[in-house]
């Protein structure tokens, strides 16, 4: 009877090693959604129609949001729009972007093998632009 109850115990202490969950190291450090979506990515629009690159960088100030530097070839000198990943889909809510507020975006992606496929809608105040554009990681 005491050798099956060492047995037991035994199985107990093991099962324990070899079936943990989540260590503190995952909870203290979670794999960020956002950093697929970091880098230079060549972009194909449907409006500007031109091949220009964006520069998508991570947001200091929102773990879950990034910087989208070049949007809509607005320059890199432009106040850019910020974008929120969640997984493999990024949304940019309604703001404004470039220096003096003149343009208003919102719109959505997905990103899938290595390209985010976007719809978004950019308003400079006399036209809106419905637009669709491919960006590939370079």
């Amino acid at each position: 009877m005491i050798r099956v109850r060492f047995y037991i115990f035994n199985l107990i202490i093991l099962s324990g090693i070899f079936f943990q969950s989540c260590s503190e190291e995952d909870i203290l450090n979670p794999v960020e959604d956002r950093a697929a979506f970091l880098g230079t990515w060549a972009v194909i629009e449907s409006c500007v129609k031109d091949a220009y690159n964006v520069t998508i960088e991570a947001d200091p100030s929102n773990s879950t949001q990034v910087i989208i530097q070049n949007f809509w070839l607005i320059g890199y000198q432009e106040k850019a729009p910020y974008a929120i990943v969640a997984g493999t889909n990024i949304t940019i809510p309604n703001q404004t972007m470039c220096n003096d507020g003149s343009n208003t975006v919102s719109g959505s992606g997905k990103l899938q093998n290595g390209k985010i496929n976007w719809t978004y809608t950019v308003n400079d105040g006399a036209d809106l632009y419905t637009c669709t554009a491919v960006y590939e990681l370079q």
